[in-house]
């Protein structure tokens, strides 16, 4: 009650200060309505239809603005893409959801409104880009242009069953710091059968693109390992991944080497999040936005949730930590009360005290450092611990560290699904791994770049 009663008023407080907004094209009188493309599904569809509600019903309602939501699938840039291939700018949202992977296909379009032009345009500036923590900033940046506002933020963390672990005489004071160490969790946290065969996995863990690269994203001399060419594609077309010639990817696989060999490793995803809660595994990797969820599997079998950050590859490397997560961006329609509008919802839904909110009821992280100020911040991390083990992994991470802007970024999630279940499972070699990951995907990715650039 004490959180309702919190959060209703600091929401409040965000209609309040977006009521001293001048807006030079809007009229309460005669409203107009913007269109908002997204993929939200489950629990965060429900937070992000309640806050669209909330706009509407207040900063909306006093300056003219009503806001249509429309989920359009899971993948809302392909439903872009499509419209773009068919020059069919007319029927483009005014405001949409994009995950990072598709910030590549967006920068080529005419009609994409880049925020940082936005800032420099001439309305109300409620929300700051300096507001905008620096590592999020980063995650929508192309050609240090600014294309998105950072919306719901998360990152990669592992979820333990600390009622085993303290049990096997794990420092859970700590968690595993190293992929060596978490290969000696892994070991002790496996439960056996009469007859031999796995009980409970101690890791389930299926490796796609996004935790591979978490994984290396911190094995560089420099702290940041940007993936591929050109940053990783944030300072220009990224034409190749570079994981392969740096040794990074040979690297993860050597140590990964150890996890597989405790014998309690499961690299395919049947049911993670299902399976860990039944503990019929111990430990599971998630993005934080899947906290309540990790928490209530494992309130509800009775067991302690532990949770920590990601490891370093080796002790000689960094911790890395990626930013996950979506974003709003706007399309110019040629109506310039519609793109106002639009700019004034995407500040909300980036203000202090919204982030607050879509914290609260689901796990993503607040973008707007100004929501660490906010008293019920601290009411949320009592609630929820894990949240200070994200953001101290996120902040001592160096900015650069994002998943590329790799084109063809299906494919690639594709090759290192199929190839790290291979090398688990003993049918590749690290070298044929790494091939097959890094050969293949630069040939595709050439082809792809000569035929379209």
């Amino acid at each position: 009650m004490k959180k309702t009663v919190v959060l209703f008023f600091v929401l409040l407080l965000a209609a309040a200060l977006f009521g001293a907004v001048s807006a030079t094209n809007l009229d309460p009188a005669n409203p107009v309505t913007i269109s908002f493309w997204n993929s939200a599904e489950g629990g965060w569809a429900a937070t992000l239809q309640n806050l669209v509600d909330q706009f509407n019903a207040t900063v909306g309602a006093e300056h003219g603005v009503v806001v249509e939501s429309t989920y359009v699938g899971s993948d809302v840039t392909a439903k872009c893409k499509e419209l773009a291939q068919a020059n069919d700018w007319a029927n483009f949202p005014d405001t949409a959801q994009i995950y990072s992977a598709g910030v590549p296909s967006v920068v080529v379009w005419d009609n994409l409104l880049k925020l940082d032009d936005m800032f420099e345009r001439g309305y109300d500036v409620i929300v700051s880009k300096e507001d905008i923590l620096p590592s999020m900033i980063r995650t929508y940046q192309y050609e240090g242009d600014m294309v998105a506002m950072p919306l719901n933020s998360s990152t990669l963390l592992l979820y333990y069953n600390k009622t085993l672990a303290d049990a096997a005489g794990l420092d859970t004071e700590k968690g595993p710091q190293t992929i060596a160490e978490l290969a000696e969790w892994t070991k002790a946290l496996t439960a056996y059968n009469a007859d031999g065969s796995v009980a409970r996995y101690g890791l389930n863990i299926q490796v796609d693109r996004y935790e591979l690269v978490n994984f290396l994203s911190g094995i560089s001399e420099t702290g940041c390992n940007y993936f591929g060419d050109n940053g990783g594609g944030r300072d220009g077309l990224m034409t190749r991944l570079t994981i392969g010639d740096d040794g990074s990817l040979d690297k993860f696989l050597t140590e990964w080497q150890k996890v597989i060999d405790t014998g309690g490793f499961k690299p395919v995803n049947d049911d993670e999040r299902g399976e860990f809660g039944s503990q019929l595994s111990a430990m599971n990797f998630q993005s934080s936005a899947q906290m309540k969820t990790m928490m209530t599997k494992a309130a509800d079998a009775g067991f302690e949730l532990g949770i920590a950050k990601i490891q370093k590859c080796t002790a000689d490397d960094y911790f890395g930590s990626c930013v996950g997560g979506g974003s709003i961006l706007m399309f110019d329609n040629g109506d310039e009360a519609k793109i106002e509008a639009s700019w004034l919802f995407l500040q909300y839904m980036a203000s202090a005290e919204v982030q607050l909110q879509i914290c609260a009821d689901t796990g993503y992280l607040p973008v707007n450092r100004k929501t660490y100020e906010l008293p019920g911040w601290a009411d949320l991390t009592v609630e929820k611990p894990g949240l200070l083990v994200a953001m101290d992994a996120l902040n001592s991470a160096d900015p650069g560290m994002q998943e590329p802007f790799e084109i063809l970024n299906t494919d690639l999630n594709q090759l290192v699904q199929k190839s790290l279940i291979s090398f688990a499972n003993g049918e590749m070699t690290k070298e044929e791994t790494i091939s097959n990951i890094c050969d293949t995907f630069n040939e595709k990715l050439e082809e792809y770049i000569d035929a379209n650039y």
